[in-house]
This record gives structure tokens, C-alpha cells and sequence, in this order.
């Protein structure tokens, strides 16, 4: 094991600290309707290794999403939207490969393939998580104006605090 293999299992431990002890009791009601969640955790999954494979990326997130389900009393929600963003993450990637491809032992960061690269990936990444873990939450599309009130809110603070955090790091 190399030491990204190393850093981001360490940072995947904090990740999930902050998001099951801090994050997880923050959420903002708006309007009396509307709630606002800070979820972070999917950025385990988005910035794993480019290298891993789709099947072992879609484990990872199966027990992740399990995990923070377990603190979250959400039977499979959070693992569904975990694994279904797992799923679609190596056809993002394939979509978004830059023309020299994808170097290995880089950190999927905006340094290694430039900001409008990563505000993509992530975007896209984090609008799927974000959309299916509300809609399997409402579990029927009768609310979709509440599903997609709260991804939007839920997504652009999530966004941003992602953005910046792995801008400065």
C-alpha cells in the first residue's frame, strides 16, 4: 500500500467522523417544509483512485453506505445512493477523461487535472448522490417538488464546503 492508498483511508475515517457526529445534526428546516443537510461523506467514493475498478469501487461504497445507515436509522438509503454513485463513477470518468488521460497515483484533485475538470466531476457526482438518496428518502415522486427544493439546497452547501475543502488540502 502507497501512502495515497494511506491518506485516503485516514481521510476517509475523519470524513466519516465529522459527517456521523457533527454533520449528521445539523439540518435546516426552510419554510416549514423544506430541509437542508450537509452530506459530505460522498467524497469517499468521487476521489477514490482512478485506477480502482467499477466492482470494487461499488463494495466500497455498499459498506460505506451501510455504515453511516447504521448511525442514520435510514435502512438502505444512504447505501443505495452510496452504490449508485459508485456505479456511475467510472462512466463520469470515462466521460471526463482529459486528452492525456488519466496519470497514475494522482489524487483526484483540482491540482492534478485542472479546476474546471474537478468542479465537473464533482458536480456531477454529488448531484446523483444528493437527488437519489432524497427520492429513495420521499420513496415516491408524488413530492418531487420537495425532492428537488431539498437536493438543490442540500447540494449547493454540500458543494461548496467539498469545493473548498479540497482546494485547501
Amino acid at each position: 500500500m502507497n501512502r495515497l492508498h494511506i491518506g485516503h483511508i485516514v481521510t476517509s475515517v475523519i470524513i466519516v467522523l465529522v459527517q456521523i457526529l457533527l454533520l449528521k445534526n445539523i439540518q435546516i428546516v426552510v419554510f416549514d417544509r423544506f430541509t437542508l443537510s450537509v452530506i459530505i461523506y460522498p467524497i469517499i467514493i468521487i476521489f477514490l483512485p482512478v485506477e480502482l475498478r467499477r466492482s470494487a469501487v461499488v463494495l466500497i461504497a455498499f459498506f460505506l453506505g451501510l455504515l453511516i445507515d447504521s448511525f442514520y436509522d435510514s435502512p438502505g438509503v444512504h447505501t443505495a445512493a452510496l452504490v449508485l454513485t459508485g456505479f456511475f463513477r467510472g462512466t463520469i470518468l470515462r466521460l471526463l477523461e482529459p486528452r492525456q488521460g488519466y496519470r497514475n497515483n494522482l489524487d483526484i484533485s483540482p491540482k492534478a487535472y485542472g479546476m474546471n475538470w474537478f468542479l465537473y466531476y464533482l458536480g456531477i457526482l454529488l448531484f446523483v448522490h444528493i437527488f437519489t438518496y432524497f427520492a429513495l428518502d420521499a420513496f415516491t415522486f408524488v413530492y418531487i417538488a420537495k425532492i428537488l427544493v431539498n437536493t438543490l439546497m442540500s447540494f449547493v452547501v454540500s458543494y461548496l464546503i467539498i469545493a473548498l475543502y479540497k482546494m485547501v488540502i
